[in-house]
């Protein structure tokens, strides 16, 4: 009986937490420092300036009408891709020399009644031209990379070497914008009816953009893949083990690094890289991924897939009033609504 009488206190004080007063907390020395007060409370603002600052910069990217990049080697059939989405005719074209920009609306591929506005940005393939890439890219939904698929088996290195600098942009810019999603990416098997076509003359009633059959758009978007899948890892074998940063084409050398530091701290190196302003440089090795062949799926930032396309003879779009539209351009359309 004494025993358990004994235990009784102690079960009582250890069930009791000692809680500090508020009062006695807010009486903390250093809370009745005014220059500590003062520099909390502005490190609060900041914060709270700075997460409103990056969450309205990534709802500005969605905001507008869909940017769509169409980029590629020359004479891969943007300019007609451009006309035939744009005025829905396949004209004759040549080697563009400067971009053609135009916003128009663009009606869903899925037959629902359905519009959204979109920009399409066809910018050249010319070597000379590709800067303008920069100037575009920061306000891209999405990016076609068109690639002419019979130019692709005799050209197939020099095509692939045009798609690292791309990736690099956007990988980085995805990276230092914080996005929420990847930006998308579409490797584009252009000119498929080209490879099963006969040779003789379209009848007057064919369709235009042709019907393509399942069987050819499939072996085209695989081939594509595969010869590119194949020089990508050529080209990490020669470069990506590097990593590291190379310069934006617009670096200014004897930058401060305290201003590359607020650059970043605000979202600002992404949109001087894609100006061509002063940058710190592109992290290279965000493409490459780690050790062992090149995987698509490795590019941090960005969403790579792979699609194929054809318009059929040129001129067979002049007179669409009585003419069907077959399946040839449905796989960038659906890419772009998706956006």
């Amino acid at each position: 009986m004494s025993v358990a009488q004994g235990k009784a206190p102690s079960t009582d004080t250890a069930s009791t937490p000692e809680v500090e007063p508020l009062s006695s907390l807010l009486a903390h020395p250093l809370l009745q420092d005014p220059k500590f007060v003062a520099a909390a409370g502005g490190l609060v603002v900041l914060l709270l300036f700075f997460s409103f600052f990056r969450s309205s910069k990534k709802a500005s990217r969605r905001s507008g009408p869909t940017t769509v990049l169409l980029v590629g080697p020359s004479d891969g059939g943007k300019t007609s891709i451009f006309a035939n989405l744009v005025h829905n005719t396949y004209p004759q074209t040549h080697t563009s020399i400067q971009p053609s920009i135009t916003t128009f609306p663009f009606a869903s591929p899925y037959d629902d009644g359905r519009s959204k506005q979109v920009k399409l940005v066809d910018i050249p393939g010319h070597p000379r031209l590709r800067d303008e890439l920069k100037k575009h890219i920061k306000d891209a939904s999405t990016v076609v990379f068109v690639v002419d698929i019979q130019a692709l088996v005799r050209n197939s290195a020099a095509i692939a070497e045009e798609l690292p600098p791309i990736f690099i942009a956007l990988s980085n810019l995805s990276i230092s914008q914080n996005l929420i999603e990847p930006l998308k990416l579409q490797i584009l098997a252009h000119k498929t009816d080209l490879l099963t076509r006969s040779t003789s003359s379209n009848p007057p009633n064919a369709k235009s953009p042709p019907d393509i059959a399942e069987t050819s758009l499939s072996a085209a978007r695989d081939r594509v893949k595969s010869i590119l899948t194949r020089e990508m890892d050529r080209l990490k074998a020669a470069r990506g083990g590097s990593g590291g940063k190379i310069e934006s084409m617009g670096k200014v050398t004897g930058g401060s690094s305290s201003s590359g530091f607020f650059a970043r701290l605000f979202g600002g190196a992404g949109a001087g890289l894609a100006e061509g302003e002063e940058g710190e440089g592109e992290d290279e090795s965000l493409i490459w991924g780690g050790k062992g062949p090149f995987d698509w799926n490795d590019v941090e930032g960005l969403e790579v897939s792979f699609g194929a396309t054809g318009l059929g003879a040129v001129g067979a779009g002049k007179d669409k009033a009585g003419s069907e539209e077959g399946n040839g351009l449905d796989e960038i359309k659906q890419f772009i609504w998706d956006a």
